[in-house]
C-alpha cells in the first residue's frame, strides 16, 4: 500500500503499515540525515505527516530550539547535558579551544554552540503533546567520539526530554 502525501510524495508501507522516508537535508551549512518513519500497526494522520513535513522545513528554528532546551539544563549538575560536556572536556582534553566554533569564555555554551546536527528522526504517530515526536541527534565530534546528545520535541516544538546516547 502507498500513502501519498504533498511534501513526502508516495510513502511505501509495509505488509504491517510501517511507514519510512530519508533525505539528507542541508541544515545551516551542515548535511542532517533526516527521516520520518512510524512503526507497522501505527496510525499515521495526514495531520501528522503535515506536522513532520513543517518540522523538515524548519529544521533551522527547531535545531536552536533544541539548543536553548540544552542551554536550560546546564545549570543541572546532574543532567545528562552536564554529563556530555564534562565526557566532551575529557576526550577533547587539550584540543578543545581548537574545536570550539566560537568561544565566549563560557565552555558549557561554546560546546553546545559547537555541536553538529547529525540526525533527525521524526515519528508522525506520536502526536501527544508530551510524546516525543521528533529526535535531533547532536554531537561534538562525530567521528572520533560516541558522545551524543539527543532532544526530543513534541509536535508543537517544545522539548520533552534530552538522553546522553554513549
Amino acid at each position: 500500500m502507498t500513502t501519498e502525501h504533498d511534501f513526502f510524495g508516495a510513502l511505501e508501507t509495509d505488509a504491517d503499515g510501517a511507514i519510512y522516508w530519508s533525505e539528507t537535508v542541508e541544515v545551516g551549512d551542515q548535511a542532517v540525515d533526516v527521516s520520518v518513519s512510524s512503526p507497522g500497526g501505527q496510525t499515521v494522520t495526514l495531520e501528522g505527516l503535515d506536522t513532520a513535513a513543517g518540522f523538515v522545513s524548519s529544521l533551522d528554528g527547531l535545531d536552536l530550539r533544541a539548543r536553548e532546551a540544552m542551554l536550560s539544563d546546564v545549570d543541572n549538575r546532574n543532567s545528562d547535558v552536564t554529563s556530555f560536556i564534562e565526557s566532551t572536556v575529557e576526550e577533547a582534553g587539550d584540543d578543545l579551544l581548537e574545536m570550539l566554533v566560537d568561544r565566549s569564555g563560557d565552555n558549557d555554551v561554546d560546546i553546545i554552540r559547537s555541536l553538529q546536527l547529525v540526525r533527525v528522526s521524526i515519528s508522525p504517530h506520536q502526536t501527544g503533546e508530551s510524546a516525543p515526536f521528533a529526535a535531533f541527534e547532536f554531537a561534538f565530534d562525530p567521528d572520533n567520539s560516541d558522545l551524543a546528545l539527543v532532544v526530543s520535541l513534541s509536535n508543537r516544538g517544545e522539548s520533552v526530554g534530552i538522553e546522553l546516547l554513549e
